[in-house]
């Protein structure tokens, strides 16, 4: 018996693809904005490049230095003194980015402070002003 079996793609079919030439995009040099010509070697990264900037050390950013959490401190929506502090005045979380927490903390931190919420612990809204 012949268990010869016909090839999934036949080459011969018109809408083949030609194999011959690889597949590449315009490999031609950039043109310039203001004339058809390509770009020439000699236009450097000098004209794209940003100045480095210099910081003097007595003009650092003076921001709030925020609590971090403690090796001991438990986030738990009972210890309301630890989870009012990501809050704003408002009664919004606070986002990760201000509040320097990692990922796992900041996320014990909203279900926390949602637990909080649901149990009346904590306000939804403050409305003090």
């Amino acid at each position: 018996m012949n268990k010869f079996k016909p090839s999934f793609r036949n080459t011969s079919k018109p809408f083949s693809r030609n194999t011959s030439k690889p597949l590449s995009r315009n490999t031609s040099k950039p043109l310039s904005k203001n004339t058809s010509k390509p770009l020439s070697k000699n236009t450097s990264k000098r004209f794209y490049r940003k100045k480095p900037r210099r910081y003097s050390k007595n003009k650092q950013s003076f921001r709030k230095r925020l609590f971090s959490i403690g090796p001991g401190d438990q986030i738990d929506y009972k210890n309301i003194s630890l989870i009012s502090r990501f809050t704003s005045d408002q009664g919004k979380i606070l986002s990760r980015r201000v509040n320097r927490l990692t990922l796992k903390q900041q996320r014990l931190i909203a279900t926390a402070i949602k637990q909080a919420r649901i149990l009346s612990f904590m306000p939804f809204i403050n409305n003090e002003e």
